[in-house]
């Protein structure tokens, strides 16, 4: 994925800053503004990031299971606040926990899962804070890993959207005889 200011590289570089010992972000991606890329690899956070670059499908399952968690910390906009980020998903399918924005429509799939934490995006205390207790507790992470991936498995699949769309059309032709 890209890394841009709206998906909170700004926070989360400044949020490794003030996390335990020993914790690395592994990042993933291409920067969409090289501003932003010169100014977060100044900040003392950016000694905590493993920069991995652009990887194919293989390559981030590998950086998946290595991780105690999956970030994704966008922006309060408009277009992100109702979105469905594909990576929140991958996570989840991945059985890695989620630390997403606390948006209603991503709390109730993470926090109603109960497959991670959210957070404010623009809190890097509070980011830390999530990444720590997740690291620091492996048996928690573990647990809600598990509930993303049965989630995924039994909710938010394309047998269950298929299911649901069949149902929309066949609703909308009846009703149009």
């Amino acid at each position: 994925g890209s890394i841009a200011s709206i998906r909170g590289i700004r926070e989360l570089v400044a949020a490794m800053a003030m996390t335990w010992v020993g914790v690395k972000l592994n990042l993933v991606g291409a920067f969409a503004e090289p501003m932003v890329e010169a100014d977060v690899k100044t900040h003392p956070g950016w000694a905590r990031v493993n920069e991995h670059g652009t990887m194919d499908r293989a390559g981030v399952r590998d950086v998946l299971a290595r991780s105690r968690a999956g970030i994704v910390t966008f922006h309060p906009l408009p277009n992100h606040v109702d979105a469905q980020p594909n990576k929140m998903f991958e996570y989840m399918s991945a059985g890695v926990p989620v630390i997403a924005s606390h948006f209603p429509l991503w709390r109730e799939i993470v926090e109603g899962n109960e497959c991670g934490l959210c957070v404010d995006p623009l809190d890097p205390g509070a980011l830390a804070d999530a990444v720590d207790r997740l690291v620091g507790d492996a048996e928690l992470a573990m647990r809600m890993g598990a509930n993303g991936r049965r989630a995924v498995e039994q909710r938010f699949n394309w047998a269950a959207e298929e299911l649901k769309l069949s149902r929309f059309y066949n609703r909308f032709l009846i009703g149009a005889v």
